[in-house]
């Protein structure tokens, strides 16, 4: 006991494979962030730090960088790292956080030890010897937190005898004011005032199917709706997704923003937001858009689904499916009412079941069940999400 009569802080160690600035590292943000009073956070990257990890910094945590070690060095600091910080809880953040956090955790002696998949299990996710290696990891972790109920299914698929270590905490994004009036966000997007615009943000990879809404966009288009089409994001198919829209005959309909970190603001200067993808965890975006008040159109995979109420807060439809996706998008970007009424709903949904608060509260009472310890009072049980 402390000399005020508190118990000791709970020292909880979060290992990331780099903390720039992601979906699993904005998790991992929220969680120093929304930490409990009794919480002490700690971050430590695998390979390399970034924006994430100044942002964790300044918000009290104690932050490791292990660039450039090799991977027994980093193994063995690691170890040494864990144990000279007195850490209670490990929680290990997708593959490469696993392999390393999870034996480091155990050889260390750490009291818990958890992992967290903030995906789902598809086809050549792991290489190498990761696939042999995660029986062993799973065996050794007290719990594995999966960001969505999708994700926990994709993964007791494969290791069914460890169902029972396996466990939903839905991801969730805190409260955020905008940053300007709507009407001075869309100008400075180049937006037209009378224009509804669709919003899809994310890197500009293969699982996004970007190249699947720039058609659908399309189709929208040659329908005779002005809409416009904001697109967040940066990566290799950038270029490729450019020439499409412009063999199309939409390159002036399309508003290529590159990486931006302002998603909050986006999603206010906008009036509909698309998730195309054919993978998913639970998109962080989305449920940014959820709490902006935004009906959404996305596709049935991962979380998608378990966060968008199809017909009440938005759209649902089959991934890969252009026609599909037009029709979703055509019907609330031609219809502001019933755009405004799902994102009443929407906006209601996240205060309900997806905020920071709530995902950080949720995985703090997991770190005290496996320590033992009674968790500390909290605010009365949000609804399920999924209900």
């Amino acid at each position: 006991m402390s000399a005020a009569g508190a118990p000791p802080a709970l020292r909880v160690l979060h290992v990331v494979n780099a903390m720039d600035m992601g979906g699993a590292e904005s998790v991992v943000v929220e969680h120093v962030r929304h930490a409990s009073p009794g919480v002490q956070s700690l971050v430590c990257a695998l390979n390399g730090g970034g924006r994430a990890l100044e942002t964790v910094r300044s918000l009290g945590a104690r932050t490791f960088d292990l660039a450039g070690a090799g991977p027994v060095a980093r193994l063995a600091r690691l170890r040494a790292l864990m144990r000279a910080e007195r850490v209670d809880v490990v929680n290990a953040h997708n593959p490469t956080g696993t392999l390393y956090g999870v034996p480091a955790g155990r050889w260390a002696g750490v009291p818990a030890v958890f992992r967290t998949e903030h995906t789902i299990h598809y086809p050549r996710r792991h290489s190498g010897a990761y696939p042999a290696l995660e029986v062993v990891l799973t065996a050794m972790c007290d719990r594995v937190v999966c960001v969505c109920e999708a994700v926990r299914a994709s993964h007791t698929r494969r290791l069914a005898w460890a169902a029972e270590r396996f466990v939903t905490v839905v991801n969730g994004v805190a409260e955020h004011r905008p940053s300007a009036p709507r009407a001075v966000l869309r100008a400075a997007l180049g937006l037209e005032p009378g224009a509804p615009a669709a919003l899809a943000l994310g890197g500009m990879r293969m699982p996004k199917a970007f190249d699947v809404l720039l058609e659908g966009f399309a189709r929208v288009v040659r329908g005779g709706s002005p809409a416009q089409l904001v697109m967040a994001g940066d990566g290799a198919l950038r270029a490729a997704l450019e020439r499409q829209a412009g063999t199309l005959g939409i390159a002036d309909r399309v508003r290529w923003l590159g990486a931006r970190t302002d998603g909050g603001d986006l999603v206010e200067a906008c009036d509909l937001f698309v998730v195309s993808s054919r993978r998913e965890g639970l998109s962080l975006s989305l449920l940014e858009a959820m709490r902006g008040g935004r009906a959404s159109v996305v596709t049935r995979v991962g979380g998608n689904a378990e966060a968008v109420e199809d017909g009440v807060t938005g759209l649902v439809v089959p991934a890969g499916d252009a026609e599909a996706l037009a029709r979703a998008m055509g019907e609330l970007l031609g219809d502001g009412a019933r755009r405004e009424r799902m994102g009443v709903e929407a906006r209601a949904r996240w205060a309900r079941a997806f905020t920071a608060e709530r995902m950080v509260r949720d995985t703090e009472a997991l770190y005290h069940a496996a320590l033992g310890r009674p968790a500390p009072a909290a605010a009365p049980a949000e609804a399920d999400a999924c209900a």
